[in-house]
């Protein structure tokens, strides 16, 4: 045999002995094969993680102010994929629903994309961005009688928020720095709990209201009109995006990943029945929305963008978009690479590599 013949024929081998191996790999679970082109090409391989059909028990913490889609998963989704979904008790905020996961009361935390970056900004913490939940329903309402029909209206004007804190404030302060109002000394926040917001503008002691669903729809709707909507994040790109997030803590991450993908999983699936079904969904929400019956609560989910609920790269480019915003404000730095941040925060839960394990960047700015 000549030298050209052999090396030929020894090529063929191996090109056979890589897809035979290959086909074990199929047999065994789907995959993806992730090439890195470098000196030394390894595949690096992922597998998808499917339910075990164990059952588990999950703590979770969710804001008390939107559990609707929360109610249709504990419906219809949890048992299905094996889980026992308990709350930590007492009413939650986005602020506390992460420290609930950051100090081990809970393994997941559901809370805005705006805060948990704020969260993030302060060190990095042991919890990683696993799913979008649902996209955001916030909602400025202004008092009828108080002039302006814009958004560069606002200035000047005293507007309610239920807590300093809460990502409405935030996610209006963006919208504005984009029109040029400075969201700190152009307005003035008033925070007011949310029992006493109808009758401080109903007093004219505010002019407007941030606020997200279902008690932004509330108030738009009450028997007697007080406020007409000025701006909301229901319409445009931002109805495409989502404003919950999951959050899952490294050790559940790194200990069950199968626990993680398959909380994932059934929270995903209830965003898409939600969509599908809303009629029923409206049902199953009501009880969850503060006195709405299901004809409230339909017509509320018929005015914003159902089944939002990115995982993986889609994700990353949402947390991305974020990132630029909170940037707007000066809350993350300039220097910052927002894409390769959003990298860092964020984890696919529902890919593994051959040991089952999980790939957990190092949270923090890039």
């Amino acid at each position: 045999m000549n030298q050209k013949a052999g090396s030929f024929l020894r090529g063929l081998t191996r090109r056979r002995l890589l897809v035979a191996a290959g086909g074990a790999v199929g047999a065994a679970a789907a995959v993806t094969a992730v090439m890195r082109h470098d000196r030394a090409p390894q595949p690096v391989i992922r597998h998808r993680i499917v339910p075990d059909g164990r059952a588990r028990r999950l703590v979770l913490s969710w804001p008390s102010s939107n559990r609707l889609l929360l109610a249709v998963a504990q419906a219809r989704f949890f048992g299905t994929y094996n889980l026992d979904v308990a709350l930590v008790d007492g009413p939650r905020t986005g602020r506390t629903t992460i420290a609930d996961v950051v100090e081990g009361r809970a393994v997941g935390a559901a809370a805005p994309l705006l805060t948990w970056l704020d969260r993030y900004r302060l060190g990095p913490i042991p919890v990683h961005l696993a799913s979008g939940l649902q996209s955001g329903g916030f909602r400025l309402l202004v008092r009828r009688g108080v002039k302006g029909s814009r958004l560069e209206t606002v200035a000047g004007m005293r507007i309610a928020v239920t807590d300093q804190d809460m990502a409405d404030r935030l996610f209006f302060s963006v919208m504005m720095r984009r029109k040029g109002i400075d969201p700190e000394g152009a307005v003035h926040w008033v925070t007011l709990a949310p029992a006493q917001v109808e009758q401080a503008a109903r007093a004219g002691e505010i002019d407007a209201v941030a606020a997200h669903d279902p008690l932004a729809w509330q108030w738009l709707h009450l028997p007697d009109p007080l406020f007409f909507e000025l701006e909301n994040s229901t319409t445009g790109h931002y109805g495409e995006r989502t404003n919950l997030a999951l959050g899952l803590s490294d050790s559940l991450l790194r200990s069950d990943p199968v626990a993680a993908a398959s909380l994932v999983m059934a929270l995903r699936a209830a965003s898409d029945w939600i969509k599908a079904h809303p009629d029923q969904a409206a049902g199953l929400m009501a009880e969850a929305a503060g006195g709405m019956d299901a004809g409230e609560v339909l017509a509320m989910l018929r005015h914003e963008s159902l089944g939002i609920s990115p995982v993986g790269h889609d994700l990353r480019v949402q947390v991305a978009q974020y990132v630029d915003e909170m940037k707007l404000l000066g809350r993350v730095p300039d220097t910052v690479g927002s894409a390769a941040y959003a990298r860092r925060l964020c984890v696919n839960v529902l890919e593994a590599d051959e040991s089952g394990a999980l790939a957990i960047p190092e949270s923090g700015p890039a």
